[in-house]
């Protein structure tokens, strides 16, 4: 038996333990939103330097998600999966211990890289796993373990914060490192993807349109969905309640991924699906630059969106690339959300020091998600593989 085949006979336990992982990525990229009040005034920081200080944790994606992604293609998944999560576990402690303001980059740059891992080495997996049957069913129940780590992480942050400290937080999100990785060894088969030995050159060749299109888009979704994450709380009315509205965004995702991605395996189409619902978010944005929308509702809106997109998205890279290219496919991808994630909070975060008011900075935002609904659009494959019912 193939790897490949062992990972398609034990798929439901590769998803459940990729979900816990992800789950403990999420929860940490999500850690800065709730503790900018306490991080500003602990470590004097501007807007400029919160949104750096969020994105700093996809930095280690941009430069090296694409040759990880190749090497992902040749490298045995388990020892990669265990080798990302110490990286991650090790970046989530010096974060919680950081004395200044480099300390808590350099421990957002340290889980961003294993997080990087982690990401590019379970979306492989996943499409492996569910090659050809219910992949964006699959990818709607691993990209909405991300909108429950924000759930999670926003509902409970008073509490952790009043009885534990903001570092007691920290150290009890990286507990759920320790968790991952028993998981992970358990669910995931030994042996090196089959392909191994193919030649380097198989991942420089000329890029196919489409996944260009599909990874800018991405980059450009990302934008907006960073930076709206970091500072929505803020601009919903600030502390408990401002967070609490904004995970109306995650709360709908979290339940309508899975469902979306059932839609997206049925009917099929899921660039539209994606560029219908990047266009819509720009169009949401908009409304809040304007003040046409009540808060609630838009934040319900950004949930659907959000819910639509992830699955949408993940399932294209096995349409458009031979099965040996999806780990280079999906580090191309992650490379350019990851430069979204960067440019996002601190666009956010500069348009915000230069200007009080919040028209500027969703008006930004709405532009470049336009953008990238146009981008979603060119991402199509040139054969849409059979539906299983």
């Amino acid at each position: 038996m193939t790897l490949s085949d062992d990972v398609a006979a034990r798929r439901w336990r590769v998803l459940a333990s990729a979900m816990v992982s992800f789950f403990a990525v999420g929860i940490t990229f999500f850690a800065i939103p709730p503790l900018i009040p306490t991080l500003r005034v602990t470590f004097a920081l501007s807007n400029l330097s919160i949104g750096l200080l969020m994105g700093a944790i996809a930095v280690p994606a941009i430069a090296l998600s694409i040759p990880i992604g190749a090497a992902l293609d040749r490298w045995p998944p388990r020892a990669a999966g265990l080798a990302g999560l110490t990286a991650m576990l090790v970046g989530a402690a010096v974060f919680a211990a950081a004395p200044g303001f480099a300390w808590l980059v350099a421990g957002r740059l340290l889980f961003g890289a294993g997080g990087l891992l982690m990401n590019l080495l379970l979306a492989r997996l996943i499409s492996v796993a569910f090659a050809g049957r219910e992949l964006a069913l699959a990818m709607g129940l691993f990209t909405g373990v991300y909108n429950a780590s924000m759930i999670a992480l926003f509902s409970f942050h008073p509490w952790l914060e009043a009885h534990l400290g903001w570092r007691g937080e920290l150290s009890t999100l990286a507990v759920l490192v320790l968790v991952a990785i028993p998981l992970h060894a358990l669910a995931v088969p030994r042996g090196r993807p089959a392909g191994q030995g193919r030649p380097r050159q198989e991942a420089v060749r000329v890029l196919p349109p489409p996944l260009v299109a599909l990874g800018v888009s991405w980059m450009l979704y990302w934008v907006g969905f960073s930076a709206l994450l970091t500072f929505a709380p803020e601009w919903a009315g600030g502390g408990p309640s401002g967070l609490l509205v904004t995970s109306v965004i995650t709360w709908i995702a979290m339940i309508g991924t899975p469902l979306a991605g059932a839609a997206i395996d049925r009917v099929g189409r899921p660039h539209l699906w994606g560029a219908v619902s990047v266009g819509l978010m720009a169009a949401t944005l908009g409304s809040m630059a304007t003040g046409a929308v009540p808060t609630i509702v838009a934040m319900a809106v950004l949930g659907t969106v959000a819910a639509a997109v992830p699955p949408a998205f993940y399932s294209l890279p096995a349409r458009l690339v031979p099965a040996e290219r999806v780990g280079f496919a999906f580090g191309l991808i992650t490379a350019l959300s990851n430069l979204g994630a960067v440019i996002g909070p601190a666009l956010a975060g500069a348009v915000r020091d230069a200007t009080p008011a919040w028209a500027p900075v969703w008006g930004t935002l709405a532009g470049v998600a336009l953008a990238g609904a146009v981008g979603a659009a060119f991402a199509r494959p040139k054969a849409t593989p059979p539906v299983r019912s």
